[in-house]
C-alpha cells in the first residue's frame, strides 16, 4: 500500500479555465494521495477570484473528491474512505485586507490563503527585488490586519513567494502556525523564491511547515534534488517541519520534478533515507497538524 500523502499546492484550477494543464486527479488518488490544496490563482481582482472559486465546485465533483472546509469535514470523509480536497488562495490582495472580505473567504471555505505573488500588492511585497536579489521589506499595514483576520478566521497565513521581512514578520505576529506552501530550501538551491535557513527555523519554531516545491527551477533537478531539499530542510529545521507543496500546474509543461504516479518510488526513497516514521510526517502528519489546529472546527 502506497504512503498516504497530502499536497499542499496545485493550480489545476487556474490552469483548467486557461485549457491546459497536466494535473490528473485519478492518479493522484491512485499514487496514495489523501487530500489536495487546490489554489485559486488571482493575479487580477475578484471576479477571477470568483471564476476560480466555481472551477473548484466543477473540478471536485468531476474527480469525485470529497470537498474538507476544515479539519473535522476532512476526518469525516476520510472514515468513509474517501479522498478530499480543500479550497487554498494564493495572493489576496483583492481583499484590501478587509476584514469582510477575508471572512468572505472562510464563508467560501478556503482553509489557506498567502498575501501575495510575484507582484507588489495593497498588503505586502513579493520575494524577490525589481531590480534583482531578495526583497527585505515587511508587511504593509493592509497586510497585517489581513494576518490577524486569516487567524480570526481559522485561515492558515501561507507565506510562499512573500518578501523576506514579511514572511519574517508574519511569522512573528501571526497567533497560529504559519505556512510556506510550496517552497523550497535556498541552502540547497539558491534561488530568491526559496526559503533561507532562518526563516526555517522561524516557522519551525512558531509550529508550522514548508511544502517543499517540485519545480526543477526552485528545487534544482529531478527526485534527488527534492530528497536534498528536503533532506536540508529537516537537518535545519526538523522533520516536524517538513511537507509537500508540489506546485503542480503551476510550472512549465514537463518541469515538475515528480507527478502524482512517482509518489510511491518517492516514499519509497524518502523511507530509505530517512525513516518510515519521518517520511510519514512529511507525506501528511506534519500538516495535518497545523490543519487541525487552525482549521479545526468545521
Amino acid at each position: 500500500m502506497p504512503q498516504e500523502f497530502v499536497d499542499l499546492h496545485c493550480d489545476a484550477l487556474s490552469a483548467r479555465l486557461s485549457g491546459g494543464g497536466e494535473y490528473d486527479a485519478l492518479k493522484f488518488v491512485k499514487s496514495g494521495g489523501i487530500l489536495q490544496c487546490f489554489a485559486a490563482f488571482v493575479r487580477g481582482g475578484e471576479e477571477e477570484y470568483v471564476a476560480q472559486r466555481e472551477e473548484y465546485k466543477r473540478l471536485y465533483a468531476a474527480c469525485g473528491l470529497s470537498p474538507a472546509r476544515g479539519f473535522a469535514s476532512f476526518l469525516k470523509a476520510r472514515k468513509n474512505g474517501g479522498a478530499c480536497c480543500a479550497f487554498t488562495v494564493e495572493n489576496i490582495g483583492f481583499t484590501e485586507g478587509r476584514e469582510e472580505r477575508i471572512s468572505q473567504l472562510k464563508k467560501d471555505g478556503a482553509i489557506m490563503a498567502s498575501l501575495v505573488w510575484n507582484e507588489e500588492n495593497s498588503l505586502a511585497y513579493p520575494n524577490a527585488k525589481a531590480g534583482g536579489g531578495r526583497e527585505k521589506r515587511g508587511l504593509k499595514e493592509a497586510g497585517r490586519e489581513a494576518l490577524f483576520s486569516l487567524a480570526r478566521e481559522g485561515i492558515i497565513a501561507d507565506v510562499s513567494h512573500l518578501s523576506d521581512g514579511g514572511t519574517e514578520e508574519a511569522a512573528r505576529l501571526s497567533p497560529n502556525p504559519v505556512v510556506a506552501s510550496h517552497s523550497c530550501a535556498d541552502a540547497a538551491t539558491g534561488h530568491c523564491r526559496n526559503l533561507t535557513d532562518g526563516q526555517l527555523r522561524l516557522l519551525a519554531d512558531k509550529g508550522g511547515v514548508v511544502g517543499v516545491n517540485f519545480y526543477r527551477l526552485f528545487c534544482g533537478g529531478g527526485m534527488e534534488a527534492v530528497l536534498r531539499n528536503i533532506l536540508h530542510m529537516v537537518n535545519v529545521a526538523g522533520e516536524d517541519a517538513v511537507a509537500l507543496g508540489s506546485d503542480w500546474d503551476g510550472v512549465p509543461r514537463g518541469q515538475s520534478a515528480l507527478y502524482p504516479e512517482d509518489m510511491p518510488e518517492f516514499f519509497c526513497e524518502l523511507e530509505r533515507i530517512l525513516s518510515f516514521k519521518a517520511a510519514e510526517k512529511i507525506a501528511r502528519l506534519n500538516f495535518l497538524r497545523v490543519f487541525q489546529e487552525v482549521c479545526g472546527g468545521e
